[in-house]
């Protein structure tokens, strides 16, 4: 199969899927699911040699951000797989086996086939049989066996083609944060686009109200939360205590290290900590997290982030935004009404079904992996 690029429209995805070529990583893969009639898709390197459960959760250790563009998902186009995260894509790839514009602006279209040959080789794909979740029943039947880089000018039997179709609308690129309001909770902030937001049903005092869970990066799912609770009374010295009291039982059952502890204002408190801890599959996991407990009007606001040490600090930016941007509603000015036609962005909420009550808690549920699967 011969694919063209499409430069213009999603450059950073084209360089990517370059590298990755020259560099082997789609030699031996797969087109592990296929659709006839829909699209054919593959580059998990899980497929070489790996268990088929696990085939469409691989990929290289470097994401790409959307780049969403009007081309349409017409016959013959190659475009980007995804997670829910519009930001990340890695190596898996689709080729569109008939029209689907379903698809148009909500994946990065980057090339297409352009040969002849290539929209056979397409069709006696999406005739293999196939079995769960669209496998291939014989799997060396849509193996590709080596995958290279060549100039246009090395290929003597491309189509002319005329330009891909365009929906004809302006692109433009998603947002990365939305704006979460609960009015019962009286609170307002950004949570990252594409990350799931939980409203788990409290079982203690101390578990959730809001969570935001990322996609899975190495087997494991970031998350932002926040606990709202009344302490009418007590001072901050008096919750720092209290907290400090429970991080001091998980420190001496060597559960938590505790990296370094701040008191950021006069009614802010951060910690931040590294737990180890074993996962189900008895790998070790060194989970990292950091959290913010914030005293206004005798409620105690608790934001807190969680993550594998190795990629912390890929998301902490999102926390970071998350907690900057955090407002009592009842505290805010109201504005002045805008005559403008204005948008908004939705966010879909889900049932969050495990308690993360403190954060020894927290870090054994993400060892045991409940809170971790989406």
């Amino acid at each position: 199969m011969v694919i063209e690029f499409f430069f213009d429209d999603a450059p950073n995805h084209v360089d990517n899927f370059i590298n990755l070529t020259e560099s082997g990583f789609y030699d031996g893969t797969l087109f592990h699911r296929i659709i006839p009639g829909f699209m054919i898709q593959g580059g998990d390197p899980n497929t070489i040699n790996g268990d088929p459960n696990t085939w469409g959760q691989g990929g290289p250790n470097e994401t790409v951000n959307a780049e969403f563009n009007s081309i349409q998902h017409n016959r013959g186009i190659v475009s980007m797989a995804r997670s829910t995260d519009p930001n990340s894509a890695g190596s898996q790839f689709f080729i569109v086996h008939q029209n689907s514009n379903f698809l148009d602006e909500e994946y990065t279209v980057f090339g297409r086939i352009v040969t002849e040959s290539s929209f056979e080789t397409l069709d006696k794909i999406t005739a293999v049989q196939t079995g769960t979740s669209d496998r291939p029943i014989n799997p060396e039947q849509v193996r590709i066996s080596k995958v290279t880089v060549v100039e246009r000018s090395n290929i003597s039997n491309i189509l002319k083609l005329s330009e891909p179709e365009r929906t004809g609308s302006i692109v433009t690129n998603m947002p990365e944060f939305a704006v979460f309001e609960n009015q019962e909770l009286d609170v307002k902030f950004t949570v990252p686009v594409g990350w799931l937001l939980q409203q788990p049903q409290k079982s203690s005092e101390d578990a959730p109200d809001v969570v935001a869970v990322g996609p899975k990066v190495d087997g494991i799912n970031p998350y932002i939360s926040l606990t709202v609770k009344d302490v009418k009374g007590k001072t901050i010295d008096d919750l720092i205590t209290a907290k400090n009291n429970i991080l001091e039982q998980a420190v001496y059952q060597n559960q938590l290290e505790i990296l370094s502890q701040e008191k950021v204002e006069e009614n802010i408190y951060q910690t931040e900590a590294i737990g180890d801890f074993v996962a189900v599959d008895d790998t070790s996991l060194k989970i990292k997290f950091i959290e913010t407990m914030i005293l206004i009007n005798e409620k105690l606001y608790t934001f807190a982030y969680s993550n594998t040490v190795d990629n912390f600090d890929n998301e902490l930016s999102k926390f970071n935004e998350s907690l900057d941007s955090f407002k009592i509603l009842s505290q805010e000015i109201p504005e002045e009404p805008v005559t403008e036609n204005g948008g908004g962005c939705l966010i879909a909420t889900a049932t969050y079904g495990s308690e993360m009550a403190l954060e020894v808690q927290q870090l054994r549920e993400l060892r045991d992996n409940i809170l971790l699967q989406t």
